[in-house]
């Protein structure tokens, strides 16, 4: 969302006097001049993430950050948050954070190596640049060759899809693309937990967002969809009644109740997910036009060695829930197995694809 708050900035016309500041703070260290520094919003999941020089500079980066004009001051905060991962010691690295050794922090029997970490100088000075050079081609080209185009207005709203969609107004969309997060185990807030704390996210907003945020994780609550929305029973229903998802749903409870599972939460996140894009289709097809297509990528999964159709579920709840099925379109290259699934189960390519639908 801070990105694409920024690019409206941009895309608006940054002031001459901010284009100029913002150049100054390409060609040299502006934030070293900082006697102060302000600390760096850590979780505990985040501490120690920086080389202690490294820490410093990011301290008098967002001290120096605070003494600059708003627009200016949100551009810069946008190329820091691209270079948090670069100049840290850790990668995103699926559903969690990778630590490099020099960390400190041991994860597994092998350590992991993330090789050179860049000087934030270097990493920091490069992505202003890179910005930089985005910015001024477009606006040269504005100014040689102007080209007459239309622009849809972007409003963003901030907040879960379960919260949002409901208030929208209905038949007003023409097209929907989506990449909704997967039935996958990620924990998204953990993967940008260095991103999010630096926006501010404290524990206790982490632990909320984890739980708001459409169930993805073995760590997300069942939520009470029925009372959230009365209007979704229907959709519940086409969820709840699925016989494919119910076989699988079933087999996963029975792994549970053996603890056969590697983790007993999920059955339940498997039950929530399909729950709950029950109810972002139902919603989906309410907001658009009629013949209006929606796009979605989305990943099939695979848990004790039980494929999850997921492309061929989710359109069967979109047929029920208003749309036709147009294609399901493969993705070259299939996604593969962890290696603790080939180990008990075999090898089994899972499908990555495009879904489109079309409301009727």
């Amino acid at each position: 969302m801070r990105i694409i708050a920024a690019k409206q900035l941009v895309d608006a016309g940054l002031a001459p006097e901010d284009l100029q500041r913002l150049k100054a703070w390409a060609a040299h260290p502006v934030w070293a001049e900082s006697t102060g520094g302000v600390p760096i919003p850590e979780l505990r999941i985040t501490r120690g993430a920086y080389p202690p020089a490294t820490q410093q500079a990011i301290g008098r980066y967002l001290d120096a950050c605070q003494r600059e004009r708003p627009d200016v001051r949100d551009v810069l905060i946008v190329a820091l948050l691209s270079v948090l991962e670069s100049v840290s010691y850790t990668r995103k690295d699926g559903q969690y954070l990778r630590w490099d050794y020099r960390s400190g922090r041991r994860q597994g029997k092998k350590a992991f190596d993330k090789g050179v970490i860049p000087s934030f100088e270097q990493a920091i000075g490069e992505k202003i640049q890179a910005m930089l050079q985005d910015i001024a081609p477009a606006q040269q080209q504005a100014s040689l060759f102007p080209v007459e185009r239309t622009a849809g207005a972007i409003h963003l709203h901030y907040g879960s899809c379960l919260e949002i969609m409901p208030r929208l107004e209905s038949e007003r969309y023409d097209a929907l693309i989506t990449s909704p997060p997967y039935c996958n185990r990620y924990d998204y807030t953990r993967t940008y937990a260095l991103e999010l704390a630096l926006l501010g996210i404290e524990e206790r907003g982490l632990t909320d967002l984890r739980q708001t945020m459409l169930s993805c994780t073995v760590e997300n609550r069942a939520k009470d969809l029925a009372r959230m929305n009365p209007s979704w029973q229907a959709a519940l229903a086409v969820a709840e009644q699925h016989p494919l998802l119910q076989q699988i749903r079933g087999y996963l409870e029975r792994l549970r109740l053996r603890g056969e599972l590697n983790n007993a939460g999920i059955p339940r996140m498997v039950r929530g997910y399909f729950s709950e894009m029950a109810c972002v289709i139902a919603e989906s097809a309410r907001v658009l036009k009629s013949n209006a297509p929606l796009f979605m990528v989305n990943d099939n999964v695979r848990y004790a060695g039980a494929s999850v159709s997921v492309d061929m579920i989710l359109s069967d709840f979109a047929e029920q829930l208003g749309f036709a099925v147009e294609k399901i379109l493969v993705l070259p290259g299939g996604k593969g197995n962890s290696s603790q699934q080939m180990g008990a189960h075999g090898r089994d390519p899972l499908r990555k694809c495009v879904y489109i639908w079309r409301k009727r």
